[in-house]
This record gives C-alpha cells, structure tokens and sequence, in this order.
C-alpha cells in the first residue's frame, strides 16, 4: 500500500475530541473514518498490523500540522504579517486571538494524544519474530508521540484536561473537565518516557524502521521533482523528546543527559558522524545586495565562492527531501488529491499546489511557483539582526606573534549567511521578501542542530556557560581541549583568555553522564586524520559557523569573553543600568549566553516553526532564574515582542491562547 494513502485513510481511532472550555464545540472537523470498529475489536496483536495505526497517527500530526507551525512562528518576534494576511494569521501575530481562530483548536492536539493512548493501552508488546521482540520499537515512537503532543499543548494552552486512557464518546469526553497543572502532566509524562528509556537498550529506543524512501509523487506545477519521504524520519526518538520535557521543566541535568544519549546512540550505530555533521556555509552568497568585502579579506583561505549555500541544502538535499541533518518531520501532501495539505507555504508567497510552472530560473530550495500574495514577512528586528551581525573571518595579514604561516583573524558587520534564505521579489516585486524553507511542504520538527542547541541551553543554565558557548564556536568534539584553561602557554602570544574552558568543566564531559569524551567514547567526537596533502575533515562544527564564517579557532576574534561580555553589558544597559560598571557576576554570564543561544535559534531555525516555544521557555527560565528580579522573564519576553505587538507580558496566562 502507497504510504501517501496510508495518510490519507487510515486515522484508526478518530474520537469527537471537540474541547472547548467547559463544553463541546463543533465536531465537523473529524476525520471522516469510522473507527467503532477499531475501539470494539481492536486489532494491534499482530505483528503488523499496527504498523497502519501508527501511520494514523502520523496522520492526525498532519492535521496539526499547519495549527502547530502557525502558533508558534506568528506569535513569536520574527515575523509579522502583511495587509494580505488572514483575520486569523494577524489575530495570532498581535495576540488578540479568540476562540474563533482557525488556529486556535485544542482538539487536533487531542486527536493525536487520544491516537496514541488507544495504541499504547492495546499494543501487545512480547510479539516476537524468532529472538527479536517486534513492537518496542514502535511503542517507544507512539509514547514519543504523546508526549511531545502534550508538551505542544501546554505550551499553547497551558493547564489542561489531562487524558492518559483513550475514549470513545462524548460522554466521556465531557467527563474530564478539571484542568491539570502543566508542570504535573509534563512530569507524568517524563517519567513514563524515563522508565521505556530504563528499559531497553538504544537498538530498541531507535526509531522504527518500515521502509527506506517512499515517492509520493510530484507538484502540479512540475513532473521533473518527486517527493521522497522516509517513514522512520516521520516518528520523534524518544530520548529527544525526554530531554525537552526536562528542559521545559528546568531540569536541566536531566535535560542533557537525554540529549547526550540521543547522540551517543547514534554515534555508536555508525550514523553518528555522517548524521551529525553540520554543513560548513563560510561565504554568503546574497540574494539582493552586493557586499563589498573589506581589503584584508582573504579570499584564498576563506574559500570565496567555492563553498556556495551548503547550509541551505540541508532542507532539500539529494532526491527532493531534507538531508540527513533534518532528524524529524512532518511531510505534506503533493496534491490535493494525494493527502492532507498545508497553507503554510501560500502564507510565505509559495503556490504549492499551483499547475503553473515557472519559466525562470530563480535560487529555490524546491520548485513551487511564487506568488505576489505573501500574508507572513520577516520582522524588521529579525533583518536588522541576519543583515548586521558581525561575520568572522581570515585576513590576509600575517600574525606577526607567531613563527609559523597563520593570518589573523577579524570581522565585518556584513550578516549572517544564513540570511541567505531570504529572496527579494523581481521587478515589480523586488519589494517582496521570500522566505524559501517554507516552501518545501515539510515541517521540520528536529534536526541535528536542534539536538546540539538545547544541549547547550541545558548546560548553561547547568551552570556551564563556557561549555554552551562552545556548541556554538565549536560543536562537541574533543579538538576543545585546546580551549581549556590549563592549555595555556605563556610564550605562544596568545591571550589567555581564549582558552577560556575550566579544566574542570571540560572533565565533565570524560565522565559521568556526559562522557562525551571518555575512552570509550572519544573516537566518535574526534575529526578524522587527514589524507597525506589534505586539510582535516571536521565532522562536527560550531552552530554558529554555519553563517558566522570563521569562528572555530584559538585565534578567532569570536572569543567567549569578547562575545559574551558585550551582550552582559547591552543587558545591563537596556534593563539595569544600575549595574554598568560592576564586576560582572557568573549569573550574569549564564543569562548573557542564554541570550545568545535566543539568537542563535533566530538564525539556526527562524521560520520553522518554533520561535514562540523557545522564547516562551527562555523566559520562564529566567524567571525562576532571578538574577534581574523574579519577573524578568516577562520583561524580557515582553521587549522581544515590543516593536511588533506593544503589549505587556505580566503573567504566564498572557500568553497562553483561549482553550477551546
């Protein structure tokens, strides 16, 4: 059976979850399966059969996809809307929508949460095929599923009715009324992910594995490009989503330890590497300016133009889907008649579904026609930050404090290469701006980088903010030794603050629960040895060099001290000037690199559709935090959103949307 049907058909247990608060709203949304059948007789103790369920359940996240994306991307600080935009997409952006908001239905996260109760409460898991049990695998993925569901959800809605068996009338439904504290469910359900992940083993926690790529055809507008999705890749690895629940929660060393065994485990199955490697985009080719590169710009070593737009591909790499970067997604439909669709891309100036092709040749991540009718556009705060930010990179000047052939470094406010996402209109609508990772039909839920990110959140707020700037200058390999403190060598003229690890906070990552760096780990975080002639393969890099240029060296000007001392200062500024000119304390530091993971998440995932939930965990965090008083997160939250919406964030129920 073509999986682009199984979506379609299959949702095998779709319940009225019609939610509204404290009474039922319209149920003409349900999915049109009859799944009596499924509730009085279900059918999940073959070996195989629940392989259909679970692509119901995939199903139901397609659904929720287009609500999922719109929640969170419309009210965050990077885009606004235009005066072609919907009623509903600009009630979102300035917070004023009600419970008649196309994208305001607690019911689509419902219908995935009910999904997966019904499985995991039916699923017979000792199903064996010889020695080899058959169903962990999924059954770990659908307890995934939930989970995130519900995490979703709190984010959105805050307390909620909390439903943990599945149901199957509306009697049922109207039954649970009382609302749980969000903490409480996320708690519930972290400790039912942590008892599947004590378990089993990694090969049983691997997400599974049906079929590798899948056509589901191609876009009206061309017969050239087909679709390929992979099926694993639409399920969510259990201890990702683990390691969010704890990070939402402030559990933070929990938080790390689940990312540290997501990417272990994938090291150790041999993708690792291959997986985690993070294309290298050190130039930025630009869409809609010509950039006058300074003299001392040396464009031998910085390799200008040869390396092109690598950070780009990643979103449609080889056979018309996302490379390996890309962990999780949810894939749309080609055409209307193939499955669920999505108007996310229309949203941006894509007409996904058009039958007209293009005729010119334009920089495109996918092959979609563009349209003048854009609703959603970048913030002028967002452009001002991809456009202006310092870009590193190699002079032409040798550094005259050392013997050896090495050029200093410097940098230039030329932006961020990733910025190169961005394509102004032609000709009449060269007033335009096109975000293009809309418009490849899928919904990028995680990614390498995702994973590498929260790590680093998790270990600033862990109280190693030294390390979580090295996710970003370096990425986690064990070449971050030559940055601990305890490298220093007072003859080889470099400054000693560069090597600006503690000893005793690289050892954590030898040991323990984090022992990225162990003996018995270290070779799957090391660069492999060059051919003779050849420059060292770095497998892993820092986060940010994917658009900073060059900032991966003992040398480089992108230095923890530098970067980190002038956003304390800048906060110091704008929120306590009381403070300029103290010693700066470690609290200080760790709110000031959480700062810069923030923008790090514009840069790195700006228009995926996860900007509201990062700026919304940020920000409680540092409530909790206080080291600029108790409610500085809503201050903060509230001065990221200034020149868009003016409105005061005072409380959490500020920015939960009406449950309906």
């Amino acid at each position: 059976m073509k999986l682009k049907n199984i979506f379609k058909a299959l949702s095998f247990i779709a319940l009225p979850m019609c939610f509204a608060t404290g009474t039922l709203s319209s149920c003409s949304d349900m999915l049109e399966v009859d799944g009596s059948q499924f509730v009085s007789e279900p059918n999940l103790n073959q070996k195989t059969d629940s392989v259909f369920y679970a692509y119901g359940i995939m199903q139901a996240m397609q659904q929720l996809a287009d609500q999922y994306y719109f929640q969170n991307e419309m009210r965050g600080d990077l885009v606004t809307t235009t005066q072609k935009a919907t009623t509903h997409l600009k009630n979102l952006s300035n917070y004023s929508a009600g419970i008649e908001n196309k994208y305001d239905s607690v019911y689509l996260y419902y219908k995935v949460i009910n999904n997966c109760n019904y499985y995991l409460q039916h699923r017979d898991t000792t199903l064996m095929s010889g020695e080899k049990n058959v169903t962990i695998n999924e059954f770990v993925a659908i307890a995934a599923f939930r989970a995130w569901a519900y995490l979703q959800l709190t984010k959105q809605y805050g307390d909620v009715p909390y439903v943990t068996n599945a149901v199957s009338s509306v009697s049922e439904i109207n039954a649970k009324t009382e609302h749980t504290n969000y903490m409480t469910i996320l708690a519930s359900q972290a400790e039912y992910l942590q008892k599947l992940v004590n378990s089993y083993s990694d090969e049983f926690l691997a997400v599974p594995y049906y079929q590798k790529n899948v056509n589901i055809g191609h876009l009206n507008c061309s017969n050239s490009y087909n679709k390929l999705i992979q099926p694993s890749r639409c399920f969510l690895p259990v201890q990702i989503v683990l390691g969010d629940l704890y990070l939402e929660m402030g559990q933070y060393e929990n938080a790390a330890k689940a990312y540290h065994d997501y990417i272990l485990a994938q090291a150790k199955a041999g993708v690792g590497l291959k997986n985690l490697k993070i294309n290298y985009c050190n130039d930025r080719e630009s869409h809609d300016e010509i950039l006058t590169w300074p003299l001392n710009y040396n464009t031998v070593t910085n390799d200008v133009p040869k390396s092109g737009n690598e950070w780009d591909k990643l979103f449609i790499g080889t056979s018309e889907q996302p490379s390996n970067e890309v962990i999780s997604y949810i894939p749309m439909a080609v055409n209307r008649t193939m499955g669920q669709t999505t108007e996310v891309p229309q949203a941006f100036g894509y007409d996904y579904y058009s039958s007209n092709r293009t005729t010119f040749a334009r920089y495109r991540i996918f092959h979609c026609p563009e349209s003048n009718e854009i609703q959603v556009q970048p913030t002028d705060d967002y452009m001002n930050m991809v456009r202006t930010a310092p870009y590193y990179y190699l002079t032409n000047e040798k550094d005259p404090s050392v013997l050896t052939t090495r050029y200093m470094y410097s940098s230039v406010n030329h932006g961020d290469a990733r910025s190169n996402m961005l394509v102004k209109g032609m000709g009449q609508d060269s007033t335009l701006l096109y975000v293009q990772k809309p418009s490849t039909g899928f919904f990028y839920l995680y990614r390498n980088s995702t994973v590498f990110m929260r790590l680093a959140e998790a270990l600033n707020r862990m109280g190693e903010p030294e390390l979580a700037f090295a996710v970003l200058k370096s990425g986690i390999h064990t070449g971050l030794k030559s940055y601990v403190d305890t490298a220093y060598v007072e003859g080889n003229k470099i400054p000693q603050e560069n090597y600006y690890i503690p000893y005793a906070s690289y050892k954590r990552l030898t040991e323990g629960n984090l022992d990225f760096f162990s003996s018995a780990n270290e070779d799957y975080f090391t660069h492999k040895s060059p051919d003779v002639g050849k420059p060292v393969e770095k497998n892993i890099v820092g986060i940010h060099a994917h658009g900073g240029g060059a900032v991966e060296d003992v040398r480089s000007t992108y230095t923890y001290k530098t970067v980190v001392e002038a956003r304390i200062d800048k906060i110091r500024e704008q929120f306590k000037p009381e403070l300029v000119g103290q010693p700066y304390t470690k609290e200080e530091y760790i709110n000031a690199v959480e700062d810069l993971l923030c923008d790090e998440y514009a840069f790195e995932f700006a228009f995926e559709g996860t900007r509201f939930s990062d700026l919304q965990r940020i920000a409680r965090h540092k409530n909790v935090d206080g080291t600029y008083g108790s409610n500085f997160g809503f201050t903060w939250f509230t001065d990221k959103l200034k020149n868009k919406v003016g409105k005061t964030f005072a409380a959490e129920s500020d920015w939960y949307l009406p449950f309906k």
